[in-house]
């Protein structure tokens, strides 16, 4: 209700995913292809969630800076009833009391970092990390400070969930659903060295 956009079957499909994922209380890696409409697919779901009643907090969605146009620009077009916030720019301190209302709020991974405690005093709905790629060292500020929002459900998008070594998914996922694969040390050793290594297709 309130999208404006006709859903490709393969999006379809990924919407009734990731309101699956929703249900079962997980986190997600949406990683199609470039080109193939990742952020209607992510906009559907909000606006299911808006439908349903869902949607009584804010969702934060973080991408890079170049993106954040982008972002604004799609939910205006295919679900204007969303209410959007973005939170970027020298005077976004000046929006911070339209974020408890608003249904999504717009930042970056530079801001998010910088803010992080105000941002972390807020419960979201729904963090969305756009090109999730950005925390895939999971010692870095930006994967520390992803980890420290609290929100009911979590999601990356990412055509590139893997891009040099397993590493990096793990990361992605001790965002998503801390301790699934257990620790660091575990999934090196139970995982990545069996499967990088010694091309183990058990483990994979």
């Amino acid at each position: 209700q309130g999208l404006k956009a006709t859903l490709r079957p393969y999006q379809q499909v990924g919407l009734e995913w990731l309101q699956h994922l929703r249900a079962a209380g997980v986190g997600g890696i949406l990683a199609d292809d470039m080109g193939l409409g990742k952020t209607l697919q992510t906009i559907a779901p909000l606006a299911t969630e808006k439908a349903a009643g869902r949607m009584d907090l804010p969702t934060m969605v973080v991408a890079p800076t170049s993106l954040m146009g982008n972002w604004k620009r799609e939910i205006n077009k295919f679900a204007p009833h969303i209410s959007v916030v973005e939170y970027h720019g020298p005077h976004r301190k000046n929006l911070a009391g339209e974020i408890p209302s608003a249904d999504v709020v717009l930042t970056s991974y530079p801001i998010l970092t910088r803010d992080l405690d105000f941002l972390s005093d807020q419960l979201w709905h729904f963090m969305i990390l756009d090109e999730a790629q950005a925390i895939k060292n999971r010692r870095s500020q930006t994967h520390l400070a992803c980890r420290e929002i609290e929100s009911r459900y979590r999601l990356c998008l990412t055509g590139t969930p893997v891009e040099n070594h397993l590493g990096e998914l793990y990361s992605l996922i001790d965002f998503l659903n801390p301790d699934m694969l257990g620790d660091a040390r575990f999934f090196q050793s139970w995982y990545r060295v069996p499967i990088e290594k010694d091309g183990d297709e058990d483990r994979l």
